[in-house]
């Protein structure tokens, strides 16, 4: 684990999102391993979910999803090239998909947003399961949605069922069992497919989609960012006096 690119617990990709795309057209073709995108609401889960520590621990490439806590990572001298929020790689992912003519695997959605999906991009060849509610809880329903990627090889697993959830499912999954790579996308379809608006340009640019995201989803959203923030601030304190003690010992040395 590089000290250079870990905070809050998590070893951070450090590249920029060209290279990761370079990267990723090799990691399909490689046994299966899976990408996750921690931002604040993340950390705030990562406290006290050990499922998700474990999935954080496995995953290849932990993408720093957030510009805020892009921000605060360089704050505390943790250097990342970019922020590379979760949204925008799927985009990214689905565009190639479609002009390579991939296979991709969709866990979670409704059928509707699928069916968006597969008019918006014609060359991919989708495969798509989602589970009921509350699925994380039946091991049954689990087994179900693993079965599912199992038996579906593709080059891409796209988990759009939401935190701690895609995660877990993500880190499920085996690299003995299938070739491919996994990403938990949270609401990113949802923004694919037009079904909830992105913020627009300036407001990204300004780390202000927090707050548009907010205003279209205030009830469930704005008790999730009230939580984050009250976080955050003690959480950044605390990680900046731990690295201002570690840094001595490590001059000393």
């Amino acid at each position: 684990m590089s000290s250079d690119t870990n905070a809050f617990g998590i070893d951070f990709y450090s590249g920029n999102k060209k290279a990761l795309l370079t990267c990723i057209r090799e990691g399909v073709k490689q046994p299966y391993s899976f990408v996750v995108t921690p931002n604040v609401d993340h950390l705030v889960q990562l406290e006290h979910d050990e499922q998700l520590r474990d999935a954080y621990a496995k995953a290849r490439w932990r993408l720093c999803d957030s510009r805020i806590l892009l921000s605060l990572l360089t704050r505390l001298g943790v250097h990342l090239d970019e922020a590379i929020p979760g949204s925008d790689l799927t985009l990214d992912l689905l565009k190639w998909a479609d002009a390579e003519r991939l296979r991709v695997v969709l866990i979670g959605s409704v059928e509707s947003e699928a069916e968006k999906l597969r008019a918006l991009y014609p060359g991919i060849d989708l495969y798509h399961y989602n589970p009921p509610m509350g699925f994380i809880k039946n091991p049954e329903e689990v087994q179900r949605c693993l079965q599912f990627v199992r038996e579906n090889p593709s080059e891409l697993v796209l988990y759009a069922v939401g935190t701690p959830r895609g995660e877990v499912l993500a880190a499920a999954t085996q690299p003995s069992e299938r070739t491919g790579m996994g990403f938990s996308i949270g609401a990113s379809i949802s923004f694919a497919t037009g079904t909830i608006k992105r913020a627009p340009k300036w407001m990204r640019e300004y780390k202000l989609e927090w707050l548009h995201r907010m205003c279209m989803e205030p009830r469930r959203l704005a008790k999730r960012y009230w939580i984050d923030a009250l976080y955050i601030v003690p959480a950044f304190l605390r990680e900046k006096n731990a690295r201002q003690k570690t840094s001595p010992a490590k001059q000393e040395s």
